[in-house]
């Protein structure tokens, strides 16, 4: 996810994108709970909770050598931006994004995640109004940028931009709690919602990419994962 990094610093001069048509299959195109035959632990950087950010990256010695042989015995590998979100208990929540470059609709993206929470803990997925705009957040203006600096991360993909929209002009299509390694389609807009009075949320998130580095849709997953998938 590219947006904000911290709540107390807002976007700068958000622009305001033409609409586009909502994409839409009939069946649910957002989430899948996955079977994988290998566990990954919580990271240690997870271990407490953040203050002011909801974003941090996560290195990649962290990760199980049995989830890069598994990668590629799919032909598939994981982006280098390796992330940790993090909602907060009591009503927390991530702002709400799309994770590509292009507007919700026009082309998918699919990522794998990891989430220790509370089971009230959701990821929720919106669709944008009839007559509404989203909104295009340009990183230069924000911080994700200088965060890559501070990581020293060369990302290798592209997220000099995200896509967002006021709260008004979306409604709620799907949520689902994420306690189950999962797919989600991360092309569409989403958020995070944690109502717990205590517990935090935290999600350790893979974007997934074919070789030699394209995003995998949320639909090439549902077929190349097809054996693994669980109905929900």
């Amino acid at each position: 996810m590219y947006v904000r990094l911290s709540a107390s610093k807002p976007y700068l001069q958000p622009v305001v994108f033409a609409v586009y048509k909502y994409f839409t299959m009939n069946f649910n195109i957002y989430h899948r709970y996955i079977k994988l035959p290998f566990i990954i632990n919580k990271p240690k950087c997870f271990a407490e909770g953040l203050t002011d950010n909801f974003l941090m990256y996560v290195n990649p010695d962290e990760l199980p050598d049995e989830l890069f042989k598994w990668l590629a015995q799919h032909n598939l590998k994981i982006s280098n931006v390796i992330e940790g979100f993090y909602t907060k208990p009591n009503g927390g929540a991530i702002p709400i994004h799309n994770d590509t470059v292009i507007p919700p609709g026009q082309r998918d993206a699919c990522k794998l995640n990891f989430t220790w929470g509370p089971e009230t803990s959701t990821t929720r997925w919106w669709k944008l109004k009839s007559g509404c705009n989203y909104i295009e957040i340009n990183h230069d203006e924000t911080e994700v940028n200088k965060s890559f600096q501070e990581a020293g991360i060369e990302p290798d993909i592209d997220c000099y931009k995200c896509y967002s929209a006021d709260e008004n002009n979306i409604e709620l299509v799907h949520q689902a709690v994420i306690n189950k390694p999962s797919i989600l389609n991360v092309g569409q807009l989403h958020n995070t919602h944690n109502p717990d009075p205590t517990q935090h949320r935290w999600t350790l998130s893979l974007t997934l990419l074919k070789l030699p580095g394209e995003h995998l849709s949320f639909e090439e997953a549902l077929l190349k994962f097809k054996d693994s998938i669980e109905h929900e």
